[in-house]
């Protein structure tokens, strides 16, 4: 802290008018508010508090100096009048003029010091009890904003805590509606796969049917290859029979044509040699022809069987195909399923990290508020009690103000006195000197008398006595 400053009189006579200590100008740093216990908040608006109320009471201060410097007071410890508005040459009465004048206005003015000292004490006792009255009322005031400030505080207690508990219950009623939520995905989830069970248990039934239906189609078509084949060696044997059916029949008719023939074998051994040879021929190429029509129809077959393969082998292999592909969407769809499912519990891993996060930034927030509401009422109470600080430092203020001018009312009161003694001093010597003024006019009378009856008597030296008597009657005169 700074020393005071204030060291010249009239200063500090401006001080003491306007109810305010020295120290109470002096500038003090931020860290001299420092307290154990207290948040720099705190002392920050300690310091500036105190910082805008110095610099209010210095204008007060300077603007009273001012006032004094305007009127020309000055400071005179040894003569109590100087702090009045009289000069030391009021004072002096040297002459005999002046002393004439005070006592013709001594009664007057002491009339008016008396009525004047009487309004004086009347105005101290009035001013007295309106301090009293003020003061009563400021503490009224300062109990009725206290009550105030407990109501509020409390109402505000009520409304935080009513709003903590809607808070609370609205993050109760939302965990029982994200529980529900959760439930209902999950059963949804458990349904769908449940569904796609079922599914793909339908499918593998299906697949199960098409396979059983296609190894039905297969022997069936087994059969049906074996009838075939049957048909065909039995067309084949029914065609061997009758070729072979038909070269016993042209034998026979060979035969026959050879017993009917003997008789001309001279004549027609020839032709029918030629005959014989072109039958042989017809019946080798017949033979021939069935031999070709034979492998052709058993090329056909193997045509056919090759061909029933590589269809065969081509469903087969279509099947196989289906069958694998089907079990490769299967496992497709497996695989979706399994990253559905994987995805939904990031998803729901996601929403209870982002419900979590949620929640915390709640609490933080819950808790940041709950830091500042408790911040803006510790400064709240703090400028509430400055406040408080201020009406009563006000009230010392005015109570220094009033001890000042009672002292100055004191002050004036003795000046009085002693001046009030002082006329009666000089009224109780004016009457000396009245009475002795009298006498000495008695013996000047009786000399004027006496020079009246010389003048009688000897008219020369009573002119002389005449101008005496009249320089007398001129002072005496010029004294009233």
């Amino acid at each position: 802290i700074t020393p005071p400053l204030l060291t010249s009189p009239r200063s500090l006579e401006a001080c003491r008018r306007q109810g305010i200590e020295a120290e109470e100008l002096v500038f003090r740093y931020e860290d001299s508010f420092w307290e154990k216990g207290i948040t720099p908040d705190i002392q920050e608006i300690r310091w500036k508090h105190y910082e805008k109320k110095r610099r209010d009471k210095l204008s007060l201060v300077r603007e009273e100096r001012s006032d004094l410097v305007a009127t020309g007071w000055e400071p005179d410890a040894n003569d109590p009048w100087n702090k009045s508005t009289m000069s030391p040459n009021n004072t002096t009465m040297g002459d005999e003029e002046r002393k004439s004048t005070a006592a013709l206005k001594e009664q007057r003015q002491m009339e008016s010091i008396k009525a004047k000292r009487q309004q004086e004490l009347e105005q101290m006792v009035t001013y007295e009890l309106k301090l009293t009255q003020v003061a009563e009322e400021q503490q009224r005031q300062l109990e009725l904003e206290r009550q105030k400030e407990m109501q509020r505080q409390k109402e505000a207690q009520a409304r935080q805590k009513a709003w903590e508990d809607i808070q609370r219950q609205k993050e109760i009623d939302k965990m029982k509606e994200e529980a529900r939520q959760e439930k209902i995905r999950r059963k949804l989830a458990q349904e769908e796969y449940q569904k796609e069970q079922d599914r793909k248990l339908q499918e593998e039934l299906e697949e199960k049917q098409r396979l059983k239906d296609a190894r039905e189609r297969e022997v069936q078509a087994r059969i049906l290859r074996e009838q075939h084949k049957k048909q065909t060696e039995m067309i084949i044997e029914q065609q061997q029979k009758q070729v072979e059916r038909r070269r016993q029949e042209m034998a026979e008719k060979d035969e026959r044509r050879k017993a009917e023939m003997e008789a001309r074998q001279l004549e027609m051994m020839v032709k029918a040699e030629e005959e014989h040879q072109r039958a042989q021929q017809r019946i080798q190429g017949a033979l021939e022809q069935q031999k070709e029509v034979i492998k052709h129809q058993r090329q056909m077959y193997h045509e056919r069987q090759e061909r029933n393969a590589i269809k065969r082998a081509q469903y087969e292999q279509v099947q196989r195909a289906e069958v694998e592909k089907r079990r490769h969407q299967a496992e497709m769809k497996k695989e979706e399923l399994k990253r559905a499912f994987e995805k939904m519990q990031r998803i729901e891993a996601k929403k209870r990290r982002q419900t979590l996060e949620k929640e915390r930034a709640a609490e933080q927030n819950l808790e940041r508020v709950r830091r500042e509401k408790e911040i803006e009422h510790r400064r709240k109470m703090e400028r509430q009690r400055l406040r408080q600080a201020d009406k009563l430092e006000a009230v010392e203020r005015l109570e220094r103000i009033d001890s000042y001018k009672r002292e100055q009312a004191t002050q004036k009161l003795d000046l009085d006195d002693d001046r009030t003694r002082a006329l009666s001093d000089f009224k109780e010597k004016m009457l000396q000197e009245r009475k002795a003024f009298r006498r000495q006019n008695e013996m000047e009378r009786y000399k004027v008398i006496e020079s009246m009856e010389k003048l009688r008597q000897q008219p020369g030296k009573a002119m002389k006595g005449q101008l005496g008597g009249m320089s007398m009657n001129t002072s005496q005169n010029s004294f009233e």
